[in-house]
């Protein structure tokens, strides 16, 4: 803790270390104050509730543009934060959700009823240890529970208390374990941020608060997703710091807790537990992948992959694509695809990648 303290007054100065001693003595003598609630026993109905299934855990990394989500579709899934800009792209919906960042979570309480309209479950903490009440922020539904944050470094089973891991997937995966679920594997936890130049500092100009100005996240599957006025934290590097230790002893602690999570994810910097190669989680055939991913081109589009291709023209250049771009669907490589997909949300819906290959259907309209 003295530590801690002495790293926080040297990036970002004594005022931010009493502001945040502040914030915590709060939330210690509000949490010693209150009283036993409904919480308790609404969690104890869902405890083990999944026993014998596996869930897919999401983080929001652009390794999901690599990732063929649309294997997903008879899975169980968590989503976190603003994956819900993936599910134009989709042709299923997530099971669970969850939202922990005070800022983030004050920017999408008035979204909220709708992010979670087709879910099963969703999970929020009842109050921010920086003084933030959610519970009389978001509206109370039934399929949602409240989480109750502690400090320290753990893995709770006692739900509703959740560890803080310093990023959402940690308390994600503390929720999967109590539902009872065999394995948690981990998509699109790529753990290669970038700093958000062009953000704005809210506040403490040393802190981490920060705006985004413009759509250009560089550090989710979409430049929409941290877009234009969305606030959150800027990746600093005793920021991810913390997230790996925590990673880290959770990875080296698989045992003590019970808990079976892999990582399947594309490129992912996670080293904290066993990897797993993405297709090898399938027993799926060739012609049964290409059958999944025609119903997601059909209901999209309305022409199965091969259809596609007979009609509209492949491009492997930006001069090829300058020649089409903004006039008509086309399709690429995966390689190409993919460098281009975060410029091209605004007039394509892009799907894939398929054997190799990207697609690109245009808007009726630009968003």
């Amino acid at each position: 803790m003295r530590q801690k303290i002495i790293s926080t007054y040297r990036r970002e100065g004594i005022s931010s270390v009493v502001k945040k001693a502040h914030y915590r003595i709060s939330y210690y003598l509000i949490r010693f104050f209150e009283r036993s609630s409904f919480e308790e026993t609404h969690w104890q109905e869902i405890k083990g509730k999944y026993k014998g299934k596996r869930v897919f855990l999401l983080g929001n990394g652009p390794s999901l543009n690599e990732t063929p989500l649309y294997m997903l579709r008879d899975e169980y899934v968590i989503c976190f934060n603003r994956f819900y800009i993936m599910r134009e792209r989709l042709n299923w919906v997530p099971n669970f959700y969850m939202c922990v960042d005070d800022l983030v979570l004050q920017d999408l309480a008035p979204e909220v009823k709708e992010i979670i309209k087709d879910m099963e479950l969703a999970f929020f903490p009842d109050r921010h240890f920086r003084n933030k009440n959610f519970k009389k922020i978001l509206p109370n539904l039934p399929k949602m529970f409240w989480m109750k944050p502690i400090f320290g470094r753990g893995f709770s089973i006692d739900l509703p208390k959740v560890y803080q891991g310093g990023s959402v997937i940690y308390e994600g995966m503390q929720v999967m374990n109590y539902l009872g679920f065999d394995e948690v594997i981990l998509l699109g936890v790529d753990m290669n941020f970038k700093m958000h130049r062009t953000a704005k500092t809210i506040g403490n100009v040393r802190g981490t608060n920060i705006t985004s100005q413009d759509d250009d996240d560089p550090n989710h599957f979409d430049p929409r997703y941290f877009g234009k006025n969305r606030s959150y934290h800027q990746p600093k590097a005793h920021v991810l710091d913390n997230i790996v230790k925590n990673l880290d002893y959770l990875g080296e602690n698989l045992g003590k807790y019970d808990v079976n999570i892999t990582n399947a994810g594309f490129g992912s910097k996670v080293k904290s537990f066993p990897r797993k190669e993405f297709f090898s989680l399938f027993n799926k055939t060739s012609d049964e992948i290409k059958d999944i991913f025609d119903k997601l081109m059909m209901e999209k589009g309305g022409k199965n992959s091969a259809q596609f291709e007979a009609v509209y023209p492949f491009v492997k250049t930006k001069d090829e694509l300058n020649l089409v771009d903004g006039l008509t669907s086309f399709y690429t490589t995966k390689d190409y695809g993919l460098k281009i997909v975060g410029n091209k949300v605004h007039a394509y819906l892009a799907l894939g990648p398929f054997e190799e290959k990207y697609y690109f259907l245009l808007r009726s309209n630009k968003i």
